[in-house]
């Protein structure tokens, strides 16, 4: 925190709290960066003072406390390769089980959702951060849900960029409302696939 607190003062930074499960781990965690300031203040080394904060959204706890846990920062970013894994219960590096992840099964979906519309209620932004954003038929979704940005690989930013530029947003969001609705597997990623392949 002391070192990303002194890049502070050669130009902008955000603080990404990762795993955080619960608000008194946000607020720990914010009450370690007050901190850091104090040290560093104290010492007579330059910084920003007022930093945006943020946290992953990784664990289902962290959604099912969003409402709360979004008055604690300024920002979400959901981390979708652990969100799966865990509402899942699917490790994705374990072979024997890896056709199980399944990144627009319908609860994922939903929790995302929720987590989305906990950050838009209180006027905040939320990003996805993961290699979900990187499948242009997940994009399509993604945009849907109401997402502000997305991380992924350089190399699948060109097809990624030139999928949204097509979209027309109305139509995003329809398909995430009937995702979000949708009970199986087969049916979301089938009526995304449509949709995606008429958008390109």
């Amino acid at each position: 925190m002391r070192a990303i607190l002194r890049a502070s003062a050669g130009g902008p930074v955000r603080i990404l709290f990762p795993m955080i499960s619960s608000v008194e781990e946000i607020r720990r965690a914010k009450e370690l960066l007050a901190e850091a300031q104090e040290e560093l203040q104290a010492e007579g080394h330059p910084f920003d003072p007022y930093p945006p904060i943020g946290m992953m959204v990784e664990v289902p706890s962290a959604v099912c406390l969003a409402p709360s846990l979004i008055q604690e920062v300024d920002f979400f970013s959901v981390g979708t390769n652990d969100l799966i894994q865990y509402v899942l219960a699917v490790d994705r590096n374990n072979r024997k089980v890896a056709t199980l992840y399944e990144p627009l099964h319908p609860a994922v979906i939903q929790f995302m959702a929720q987590a989305v519309n906990a950050a838009k209620h209180a006027g905040k932004r939320v990003s996805i951060c993961g290699e979900m954003a990187a499948d242009p038929v997940c994009t399509l979704v993604l945009v849907g849900l109401g997402f502000d940005e997305l991380s992924m690989g350089p190399f699948f930013i060109p097809v990624i960029k030139r999928l949204i530029r097509a979209l027309d947003f109305q139509t995003a969001q329809n398909v995430a409302d009937q995702i979000v609705t949708m009970s199986t597997v087969a049916r979301s990623r089938v009526s995304s696939s449509k949709r995606c392949a008429t958008s390109a």
